[in-house]
């Protein structure tokens, strides 16, 4: 939990903005690389293909992992900032991958409904100054399972029903 008498480790701006850059630039390298993969369909418009924009945005990525890669080298900004990587982060990002891994097994309605709703309860945890216990604690759950359902169906609708994208359905096998 945030509380304000912890002090939050620190790095200095130009190690951040030089780790991030970096990361950034990979990112995009590896996209760029993937965009060349895929398959360009029954379109053959090329601006009008996927891989198209995935690979305009990737390159816009890039160029700002070089801008932010040289600011940090050549200002060097020396003031401390909160380090991004914290447990929030790492939560998020694990929690996204074990989603990307059950998807295809619990289907696009109950592993998205468990994500958001997971999420949902675990910030709502960090930024509570008290612990709710009791009926307030199941009073909340209620709304975090509210409002998961509520966003899953959303996105659920939109893509599989109004754009027609094939969602992954439950399977048990």
């Amino acid at each position: 939990m945030n509380e304000p008498n912890v002090k939050k480790k620190s790095i200095k701006q130009w190690k951040r903005d030089l780790i991030y850059g970096a990361v950034m630039i990979l990112f995009a390298v590896e996209n760029m690389i993937y965009a060349s993969t895929l398959p360009p369909g029954s379109i053959r418009i090329k601006a009008a293909q996927a891989g198209t924009y995935l690979t305009i945005v990737m390159v816009l990525l890039g160029l700002l992992g070089i801008v932010l890669v040289v600011r940090s080298l050549v200002k060097e900004p020396d003031g401390d900032c909160e380090l991004v990587f914290n447990r929030t982060t790492v939560i998020t990002i694990v929690s996204i991958a074990l989603y990307i891994l059950v998807l295809k097994k619990l289907g696009f309605l109950l592993s998205s409904f468990l994500l958001v709703f997971f999420l949902i309860a675990y910030y709502s945890w960090e930024e509570q100054t008290e612990k709710v216990k009791g009926k307030a604690l199941v009073k909340n759950f209620a709304k975090y399972a509210a409002c998961a359902i509520l966003t899953t169906t959303v996105c659920w609708f939109l893509f599989g029903k109004v754009l027609t994208v094939v969602l992954p359905e439950f399977t048990l096998f």
